[in-house]
């Protein structure tokens, strides 16, 4: 069944969808999750409720259980793609680790704004989205 109604308190969570991110391999074509969560942004910000922007900039300070990462994140790596057409009201949290909200301010930031419910895509949704959802329910 579609959604048709969004509630008030509603907030849109993407995640990953940065440049470096992207250009990675996926299991599903990335221009369906880029234009999906595009339409999705475009919708929460004509209802006037929120859109959060997660880009990742980091490893998590400290590990050394996993060596060094394949992946070296350079700011053009952790730069929002330009199809979510960011806007000046959007939320931007950038992390340091899977999920979105452990170490970052996102959960203040929706606290304060009243929201409930929340709404996540993006990439890697085994990981970076699968450990932001653990994290809201919790």
């Amino acid at each position: 069944m579609p959604l048709t109604k969004l509630d008030a308190t509603a907030a849109l969570i993407v995640i990953d969808l940065q440049k470096g991110v992207i250009a990675m391999p996926t299991v599903h074509p990335i221009s369906d999750i880029v234009s999906r969560s595009a339409q999705l942004a475009r919708a929460f910000r004509r209802r006037g409720l929120p859109v959060v922007l997660v880009n990742v900039t980091a490893t998590a300070p400290g590990r050394t259980d996993v060596g060094k990462s394949h992946v070296t994140i350079t700011p053009d790596f952790a730069e929002l793609i330009a199809q979510l057409e960011r806007q000046p009201d959007d939320l931007v949290v950038s992390k340091q680790r899977i999920g979105a909200f452990i170490g970052t301010s996102l959960n203040d930031l929706l606290r304060s704004r009243g929201v409930t419910p929340v709404f996540l895509t993006g990439v890697a949704t085994g990981s970076g989205v699968e450990a932001t959802a653990r994290s809201a329910y919790d």
